[in-house]
């Protein structure tokens, strides 16, 4: 059962810090990216600049003039042309490859994690923080590194440059911009906690997709598919809604800027008209006029621009929140100094053993409990007593609150986890097939095994017989999820492929559950001829796919309320006798199926 703490919240600036350290070798592109968006936007600048001169030759009849001017403003468009393009290639380079690097980053992280670590986080909502948040940093940061920079430059430049051409109008531009800016950047402001709302809902929706898809047999059988419908589109509704209320909100951009624009060109136009029939064109000609009046529009474009690129930061500043989220989550399972890297036996001790999810409420209470050597412990119990949680601490999936849990004589919390879990082959409850090769996937337990050593294992598992009655046999293909073979043959495989292992202990938490009684004993018969030297640990429902251990625990609400043989448990422990005798009976056809 998954629990999840409510995640901490890091500033902006910190926020950013954290994700912009994977930036790594595209820092070179953006450098170029900003290098070239300098060289355009002066370029652009200055094309409307010299356009005054351009016009006073044609209003001079000056052919001379209108040549010079023209080859002028022909060589800064053709140069702001190029420098576009390679500002463009470069920002694109780095911001392809700072998402790649994000994804990567974040992958490996969640690679490192614990099971604790993994319960913080839904399944839905770490898929979403790979994909759609990763896309949206992507696209923000590529729009930043023209934006970002091009914007406030251009603005400047075109604003100076405005005071250069004439000064006496150019007041006006002083006047509205800031005005403009504020109404952009506070209506920007206001859209943020919508779409913070608009990711959290993401989550849902991938949860409903993957839900649905994952159970689509349980939806059909149940014939819910109706329910299903509605589930999802109440959460699509919800986004949708959250959305409409943003763009709602995003659409008084146009119109405010619409209006500045057209209330500048007015200004500029009667004052600048005003100064040309009262000087005679000496303080300001139509050639001058005109150059103003595209300053205007880069203006004000660049205003728009702006107030485009903060929308973008601001969505992708809650997708950065929930990225570093991740990347910040740190493994609460480490490798200590000093760590022993090889496990001398399968020996297991508990000794006062406390644990619990989350400091919430304790799971398993002073657990004490040795398993020797080769020996086989069986464990049963209620649904939700603590079994699988108490084999979990064996692989250091989870570390205990106190006490401590020994493999080989050694805590496990000194071993190298990745040498520990080597000699720990767990079959969990949830049997997981990979998208690839039946050999493909037995291999996940020893890469170099030999067709030999799989058919050897296989032959224990009792996997054998139905693969030699695939046509392709070990190269037939598995289905995602592995959907194209039976349950109980799938708990098979997954018993082979832990074999291939060659552990020191074997863990078997209900993986036989599937099976027939027939299958369950030769799989036992199997474990019991040929891997006498593994210490393995069955978890049940079932008394018949223990009865025969050498030693059974009967676990009740996180504890062990029994201890010993099939024969001292029924005489001794109520809770197994009522399991044996309900399960059981009097024995016969289900003791021979036991040593079949």
């Amino acid at each position: 059962m998954a629990r999840k703490n409510k995640e901490k919240k890091t500033s902006l600036i910190a926020t950013f810090r954290v994700i912009f350290a994977y930036m790594g070798k595209f820092k070179k592109d953006t450098l170029l990216a900003w290098v070239f968006v300098f060289l355009e936007t002066i370029c652009e600048t200055m094309v409307a600049f010299f356009m005054r001169y351009l016009v006073r030759g044609i209003k001079a009849s000056d052919f001379s003039t209108i040549t010079n001017y023209s080859l002028i403003i022909a060589a800064c468009v053709i140069v702001a042309a190029a420098t576009g393009i390679l500002s463009g290639f470069w920002a694109a380079s780095a911001a392809c490859g700072f998402a790649a690097n994000l994804r990567e980053g974040m992958f490996r992280k969640i690679q490192r994690y614990s099971f604790k670590n993994i319960d913080h986080f839904s399944t839905s909502s770490i898929v979403t923080r790979t994909t759609t948040d990763v896309t949206n940093v992507q696209n923000a940061f590529q729009m930043a590194l023209r934006a970002v920079v091009r914007a406030p430059f251009l603005m400047t430049l075109a604003i100076i440059m405005s005071f250069v051409t004439e000064w006496k109008v150019a007041w006006i531009f002083v006047a509205l911009v800031p005005i403009v800016l504020t109404v952009l950047l506070l209506l920007a402001r206001t859209v943020h906690p919508t779409f913070v709302k608009v990711f959290d809902t993401y989550d849902n929706l991938n949860q409903s997709v993957q839900e649905n898809v994952d159970g689509i047999r349980v939806v059909k059988a149940f014939n819910r598919e109706d329910f299903e419908k509605k589930r999802f589109g109440g959460v699509s509704g919800t986004i949708y809604r959250l959305f409409v209320h943003a763009e709602r909100l995003l659409a008084f951009n146009q119109p405010t800027l619409n209006f500045a624009i057209n209330a500048t060109l007015l200004g500029l136009s009667f004052f600048g008209a005003t100064l040309i029939v009262k000087s005679g064109g000496t303080d300001l000609d139509t050639g001058s006029l005109t150059t103003l009046i595209t300053y205007v529009q880069m203006i004000f474009m660049s205003l728009l621009m702006v107030s485009m690129v903060y929308v973008m930061i601001t969505i992708a500043r809650n997708s950065a929140e929930r990225i570093a989220a991740i990347i910040l989550e740190e493994p609460d399972i480490k490798v200590p100094e000093n760590a022993i890297f090889e496990v001398k036996s399968g020996d297991i001790s508990f000794q006062n053993v406390q644990f619990s999810y989350n400091e919430g409420k304790p799971i398993l209470h002073n657990i004490n409990l040795d398993i020797a050597s080769g020996s086989t412990l069986g464990i049963i119990g209620s649904t939700g007593s603590g079994k699988t949680t108490l084999i979990s601490l064996i692989a250091r999936l989870y570390d205990v609150d106190s006490g401590s849990v020994t493999v080989g004589g050694e805590d496990v919390r000194k071993y190298d986890v990745s040498s520990l879990r080597e000699s720990v082959a767990v079959v969990l409850q949830k049997n997981t097939l990979f998208t690839g090769t039946i050999r493909d996937n037995l291999r996940w337990g020893n890469e170099n095994a030999t067709d030999e050593e799989i058919w050897k294992a296989c032959d224990i598992a009792q996997c054998s017989e139905f693969l030699h009655s695939f046509p392709q046999g070990l190269d037939t293909q598995i289905d995602e999820g592995g959907t194209n073979v039976s349950g109980g043959q799938k708990q098979r495989l997954c018993i082979a492929r832990a074999l291939l292992k060659n552990p020191k202990i074997l863990i078997l938490d209900d993986s036989t559950s599937a099976c027939d009684t027939g299958t369950d004993g030769k799989i036992r018969r199997g474990l019991r001829e040929h891997r006498n030297d593994v210490t393995k640990l069955i978890i049940a429902q079932r008394v018949l796919s223990i009865k025969d251990c050498d030693q059974i625990i009967v676990m009740n609400d996180g504890q062990i309320v029994g201890m010993g043989t099939n024969e001292e448990l029924i005489a001794n422990n109520e809770i197994y006798r009522t399991l044996y005798e309900s399960q059981l009976g009097g024995g016969g056809d289900f003791d021979a199926a036991s040593n079949a």
